[in-house]
């Protein structure tokens, strides 16, 4: 689907989509309170689901260990003398843009003024709540902050970046890949919704960065292999036939 050389310019269009959807979401609907009302019970004030230790066990610890499982069988890979000197470009690929996907939400996480669900008075918390590109001076008591995009949603959406490799097993298997990875963060974005430590649209932010980070990162491997290329015509030019 993806060649090494190619552009994917129609899934540009899609991820400006996407982050167009999540904005007017945040920004202009109560779809965000309205999905996690669902988990909230106003009774206790709390979210039911916060304390829960399987759905911890299995669907928050286990998500992250999963991924860091994953991160170390492509090292381990590299790691092998017979793929390393066939594959060694492409997986070196996947592990550096994988993490610079999770770094990427990571940062941003940690510099953002917006605070979880279970932080807000609206879920029995006290910080108030606001909107993306809201004025923070305005706002009375922004709480703790450092909640948005979703941290544990980069667990899944890290390995989007699986569907752009020119690796032929990954490319026989791309839809495969890509449902994975979908069902992985949906359940990983699914119980942080649940628990009430995200809104949805803090996780399909996740979705939209780690998309992005590796939109641009095949752009740039493929505009430096075409410089490659350029650069050895220019240096060795085919020979004119007799």
């Amino acid at each position: 689907m993806f060649s090494e050389n190619s552009r994917p310019t129609h899934h540009w269009a899609a991820w400006t989509l996407l982050g167009v959807f999540i904005v007017f979401l945040n920004c202009y609907t109560g779809w965000d309170q309205a999905i996690s009302n669902v988990f909230f019970d106003p009774q206790a004030a709390s979210f039911p689901l916060k304390q829960n230790q399987w759905l911890s066990l299995l669907l928050h610890d286990g998500l992250r260990w999963l991924a860091a499982g994953i991160w170390l069988v492509f090292v381990l890979l590299l790691c092998l003398k017979s793929v390393r000197q066939v594959y060694w470009k492409e997986i070196l690929f996947i592990l550096l843009v994988s993490l610079l996907a999770a770094l990427v939400v990571s940062v941003l996480k940690s510099q953002s003024s917006h605070s979880c669900p279970w932080d807000l008075n609206l879920y029995g918390g006290t910080a108030d709540y606001f909107r993306l590109f809201q004025n923070t001076h305005a706002v009375a008591n922004p709480g703790p902050g450092k909640c948005f995009p979703s941290g544990h949603a980069s667990t899944a959406f890290m390995w989007i970046v699986l569907l752009y490799s020119p690796m032929p097993w990954l490319k026989r298997h791309q839809a495969t890949v890509a449902m994975v990875v979908l069902f992985m963060g949906g359940l990983a974005s699914g119980v942080q919704i649940a628990k009430g430590a995200h809104f949805t649209s803090h996780v399909l932010a996740t979705a939209w960065l780690c998309w992005g980070v590796s939109l641009l990162a095949v752009d740039v491997r493929n505009t430096l292999s075409r410089h490659r290329c350029a650069a050895r015509t220019r240096h060795f030019p085919p020979r004119k036939s007799t």
